[in-house]
């Protein structure tokens, strides 16, 4: 079971929540999961901040555990960071070569029609992306 360290900042004049979990193996899974996946929702109910109303942000509860642990079936997957930041959620994995990750957040996208979710997909096998952004943020 993961457990998470939260952060609250301010970036550019607007706040930024982050949550990481603290408890991943690095080292475990930088060799068979070389690939950073990044899936954003984009608010349909935000403040002028950028962050999400109190009573949607609540309705969002059940997406964004599926969405951290979309790809837990065959370890395909590890959530490393989830960001709100300017109207919407990323949520970053690094997967393994193989990850269907369209055909894992469609599946999720499905069962919550009224919520817009993208995907990148990019390599990164050292794992660069985290490591900068835990210097910089954590």
């Amino acid at each position: 079971m993961l457990t998470w360290a939260t952060a609250q900042k301010e970036h550019e004049g607007f706040p930024l929540m982050l949550r990481r979990p603290t408890n991943i193996d690095v080292d475990l899974f930088r060799p068979s999961h070389p690939t950073l996946a990044v899936v954003t929702h984009e608010f349909t109910k935000r403040w002028p901040n950028g962050l999400p109303e109190p009573d949607y942000n609540e309705t969002l509860f059940e997406m964004d555990i599926e969405l951290v642990e979309a790809f837990d079936a065959g370890q395909q997957g590890v959530p490393v960071l989830v960001e709100t930041f300017g109207g919407k959620r990323h949520y970053y994995f690094y997967v393994t070569a193989d990850t269907d990750v369209p055909a894992t957040i469609s599946a999720v996208a499905q069962r919550h029609p009224s919520e817009r979710l993208s995907w990148t997909v990019r390599p990164d096998p050292q794992w660069g992306f985290l490591e900068r952004y835990v210097k910089d943020h954590f």
